[in-house]
């Protein structure tokens, strides 16, 4: 058998649970100087609970679980979903209280109860609410990243971004925000060069905002942290080839050059356009700020060929499309483009490793590969179909 993981073996010990018992891994993603992992516990009545085990060691107000260490050093902390300690108003929230009571004071009548739609442990969480007057989208943050969130909104918003306004917020960490203009762009599939002329004016457009704090962007770290758990769960020639691949990527990757003001996540899952295809709304602004233009060009490509490896189907094709389009747009060699998006596809293959997906992790490695060294995009692996177990 495989050995244990070592966020399951404290999950094991911390709630007894027998070694009969299944345990399922559902995420894993780094956060501080840890990660946080969730795990699909089934019960011998088959009754299932989502619990997370974080490393991150970062201080919470205060714990919902389980909790080694002391307030001002966290140790390894336990919770059951949806008892977050980062995310304060996640529980309130999912269970429909919160949401409702924020949208009644702004005049919205909620008729069906909140749906999560997203979940990233420690980070932050999605809801989808129907209202009488059409959806609302809440979402749940950190507290401390309310005041900069709201404010970057705002800025955009006046700057005529197609960034959707907020419409409320609370301390807590929530904020209210109505649907996007338009429908997301996979649904539409404009012509490549079409999609690709909006993004490029839209790009332009946000490198004039007046943003003073730096975009998220950490490549390096990100490289380190997917590589060293890549490593151990690949063939030798295989890893050795992510190592080597990994210095060289880490000697560059973290000179940013000129710093412009930059969407921080940029990918077409961010962005809406209307019935012709033109670009209408863009969405999750959040990890906006200053810096290198290469890192949206390499988010963007690494999403979109990270899509087509899911999904062999008319929108794979339309994001391989899309994903080759914008490469041969943006490509540039001096600010290490190939060298980011092969980073961003590390972190692709590792998440389908982590879902018992071998075929795809190697798909996404192989694609990887290829950018390193300056070849073309392998579309017959890309496009062969591999998708989520």
């Amino acid at each position: 058998m495989p050995a244990l993981l070592p966020d399951e073996v404290l999950l094991r010990e911390a709630l007894e649970i027998p070694d009969a018992a299944p345990v399922v891994l559902r995420t894993r993603e780094p956060l501080g100087a840890g990660t946080v992992t969730g795990f699909e516990v089934i019960g011998a009545d088959g009754h299932t609970a989502t619990y997370f085990v974080d490393t991150s060691g970062r201080r919470v107000a205060q714990e919902t679980g389980l909790a080694t260490g002391t307030p001002d050093a966290p140790g390894e902390r336990i919770w059951l979903h949806p008892q977050d300690p980062h995310l304060p108003a996640l529980a309130p929230v999912a269970f429909g209280d919160a949401a409702r009571t924020l949208l009644h004071r702004i005049g919205r009548e909620v008729v069906e109860a909140p749906e999560l739609v997203a979940y990233r442990a420690g980070r932050r969480a999605v809801f989808r609410v129907v209202c009488r007057d059409g959806i609302r989208w809440v979402k749940v943050i950190r507290p401390e990243r309310v005041e900069r969130i709201v404010g970057l909104h705002d800025l955009l918003a006046d700057a005529a971004l197609h960034v959707p306004q907020i419409e409320a917020w609370a301390d807590a960490g929530l904020l209210v925000l109505p649907q996007a203009s338009g429908r997301p762009a996979v649904d539409v599939a404009p012509p490549a060069s079409v999609f690709l002329d909006d993004v490029d004016r839209w790009r332009a457009a946000m490198a004039d905002a007046p943003l003073e704090n730096r975009a998220r962007s950490g490549l390096p770290e990100r490289a380190e942290w997917y590589t060293a758990r890549l490593v151990p769960r690949l063939a030798p020639e295989a890893a050795e080839r992510l190592r080597a691949h990994a210095a060289r990527v880490a000697a560059v990757v973290g000179d940013d050059g000129v710093l412009t003001a930059i969407h921080g996540d940029l990918h077409f899952g961010q962005l809406f356009v209307d019935d012709v295809g033109r670009m209408s709304g863009v969405i999750d602004v959040d990890t906006a700020g200053r810096g290198s233009a290469a890192d949206d060009s390499a988010a963007f490509v690494s999403h979109a060929l990270a899509s087509a490896a899911l999904d062999p189907g008319a929108r794979g094709g339309w994001a391989f499309t899309v994903a080759l389009a914008a490469l041969e747009r943006w490509d540039d060699a001096a600010a290490h483009v190939r060298e980011r998006v092969a980073v961003h596809l590390w972190g692709h293959a590792l998440g389908a490793d982590d879902l018992g997906d071998a075929a795809r992790r190697d798909v996404l490695l192989a694609t990887a590969d290829a950018l390193l060294a300056d070849e073309d995009v392998p579309k017959d692996g890309l496009m062969d179909g591999f998708g989520t177990p």
